[in-house]
């Protein structure tokens, strides 16, 4: 099973500013896969394709064990990966105060479970980055187009929300995307 561990985003005006920011971006002409508004969420660590056994070993490994997580996060900034010239993700950013408690969480959390399951694929980057994702570029239509857009929108205030509950989700990838279901919500 393909999963992820993450906090997902729940405050309707921050989604409600997403969706409005998202049909901008739509209207550019661009060709992109926007991220449905309520599947919107801080990844902390991609685990890939894992097992019935190593699921129970994640949910035995950080229950109790992860330091509870009570964060109002301010939604603010737009950007991109791999980068402004070369597009393929686009992604709202947090405030400085919250992506640093979101760097330590991720560390805890990653220490843990590479201290507990050898078996999990290792982290590509060496350096946490909290983001949302919200659209996805295909291809390189209007592209000029899309990266005025986004310089003009790079301190966009989504506005802020409460992010408490650490989830382990399940991801399904379908021809409409992708559809996640909770596997686990640590307490």
């Amino acid at each position: 099973m393909r999963s992820f561990l993450s906090y997902d985003i729940e405050e309707p005006a921050v989604l409600a500013k997403v969706r409005n920011f998202q049909s901008g971006l739509g209207s550019i002409g661009a060709d992109l896969k926007l991220v449905r508004p309520e599947i919107l969420h801080f990844t902390i660590r991609f685990l890939g394709e894992i097992t019935e056994q190593e699921k129970e070993r994640i949910i035995q490994t950080l229950e109790g064990n992860v330091p509870p997580l009570d964060l109002e996060v301010r939604f603010k900034g737009i950007g991109t990966f791999p980068n402004d010239k070369r597009i393929s993700v686009i992604w709202i950013g947090s405030d400085e105060s919250s992506a640093k408690k979101f760097e330590e969480q991720a560390r805890i959390i990653n220490t843990r479970l590479e201290e507990q399951l050898q078996t999990l694929p290792r982290e590509k980057e060496d350096r946490f980055n909290p983001h949302v994702t919200i659209a996805r570029v295909k291809t390189g239509r209007n592209k000029e187009e899309l990266a005025r857009f986004l310089q003009l929108h790079k301190d966009e205030d989504f506005g802020s929300a409460k992010i408490r509950k650490l989830k382990l989700k399940l991801s399904d990838l379908t021809p409409e995307g992708p559809r996640y279901s909770d596997l686990h919500e640590f307490t």
